[in-house]
């Protein structure tokens, strides 16, 4: 699913899976396949999960069978690339706790003694092995505790439900794009409610805002803003380059020839997130324009790249990307609401040319006469972004 979340964000994921069920890390460790596939490639992530009960177990019996074989799994696959960025995949509680080992050990007899262990030992071995613990188990923790009539769990209150699969993958994309990515994004999973969907995305969007401040200094990233459903950022004037604060230098390249370079400190850096103006690397208001920028650090580096248009949005008070919920892409010629609305509407191309406009009163515009492409919705002097498709 998160290759799906990627792909509709118009970028691809190369990824392989070596997963036994029930196995620990240890199996790995005793099994030559493991390091086969560490050493077939120099990988730029390499997500590592133990088996779901083990390291919510008492901390010394955690100490001596997690621990050590995390350790040997973490220098493999350092020595095989030492820019391999390791994520720690925290997993989630039982939806009642572990009862088949509750009388041995008390905090499994529930879901919050239980996940509360997950976290200390996802934590733990992040910290001693210089990697991210991703929050999964924390964003499952928030679902349930403001969002209990959302199914998280299977029958067996285990293995996830659509939902709680979509809820991970979501939380693997925030981590992967850093803490500044909020925005709401554009893959929603066939027959899952667009309530559930927004609600789903806000809960990773909490755990991370505080979760990638204090446990993912080390993660090297960047991405631009803003970031919108569709495979081309749309630009006015200002662009904003978020990437990790622990990082020697950024270079900024287009598709123009243009090369721009940034350190910690410059002077349009302001803390996490470096501005340029989109026109210094365009030969036009009309062109598309590639730009990627690559973020180093020692001997490693990240990057990543958009193609850029530019948008003419004056007129509008403001501008936003689904928080007025509304079919996105539209697919069947019709910008269906999901709810009632009533006002007086606008429909620009994305350089500002009026297309459309009239009054809707009820749950629907018709805009079948739209060609593929991104447009702009302005209702009651909110602007709102949209793409045909």
């Amino acid at each position: 699913m998160l290759k799906n979340i990627a792909l509709a964000e118009g970028d691809t994921l190369y990824t392989e899976s070596f997963a036994i069920g029930g196995a620990k890390f240890s199996d790995f460790c005793n099994n030559s396949e493991t390091f086969n596939r560490i050493r077939s490639r120099a990988w730029d992530y390499v997500v590592l999960q133990e088996q779901s009960q083990l390291p919510a177990f008492p901390p010394s019996q955690v100490e001596t069978e997690c621990y050590p074989f995390a350790k040997r799994l973490c220098d493999s696959i350092r020595a095989n690339d030492s820019c391999t960025q390791i994520l720690f995949f925290m997993t989630w509680g039982r939806e009642n706790g572990d009862q088949s080992n509750c009388a041995n050990y008390s905090p499994l007899c529930t879901y919050d003694g239980m996940q509360q262990r997950l976290r200390e030992s996802y934590v733990q071995m992040a910290d001693d092995n210089n990697a991210i613990a991703v929050p999964v188990g924390l964003a499952w923790k928030y679902v349930r505790d403001n969002y209990p009539q959302i199914n998280l769990y299977q029958s067996d209150e285990s293995h996830p439900t659509l939902e709680g699969t979509y809820l991970a993958a979501l939380t693997f994309r925030r981590v992967l794009l850093g803490n500044a990515y909020f925005w709401n994004i554009n893959y929603i999973p066939e027959n899952m409610e667009s309530s559930t969907v927004h609600k789903l995305q806000l809960a990773t969007t909490a755990v991370n805002s505080y979760w990638s401040e204090c446990n993912m200094p080390n993660l090297l990233y960047a991405h631009f803003e803003p970031m919108i459903p569709t495979k081309a950022i749309v630009a006015q004037d200002l662009v904003k380059v978020y990437q990790t604060e622990n990082f020697d230098s950024c270079v900024l390249s287009s598709s123009t020839g243009v090369v721009e370079t940034y350190f910690p400190g410059f002077d349009t850096y302001y803390g996490e997130e470096y501005v340029f103006y989109i026109m210094d690397f365009m030969e036009s208001h009309y062109d598309t324009v590639n730009i990627c920028a690559t973020v180093y650090r020692g001997d490693c580096s990240f990057t990543t790249c958009e193609d850029f248009i530019y948008a003419n949005l004056s007129g509008f008070d403001d501008v936003q990307l689904e928080y007025f919920s509304f079919t996105n892409p539209v697919t069947n010629g019709k910008l269906q609401f999901d709810s009632d609305v009533t006002g007086n509407y606008e429909i620009y191309s994305i350089d500002g040319r009026l297309l459309d406009s009239g009054f809707v009163s009820g749950n629907e515009i018709d805009v079948s006469q739209l060609k593929q492409g991104m447009y702009l919705l302005k209702i009651n002097g909110v602007g709102y972004k949209f793409v045909v498709e």
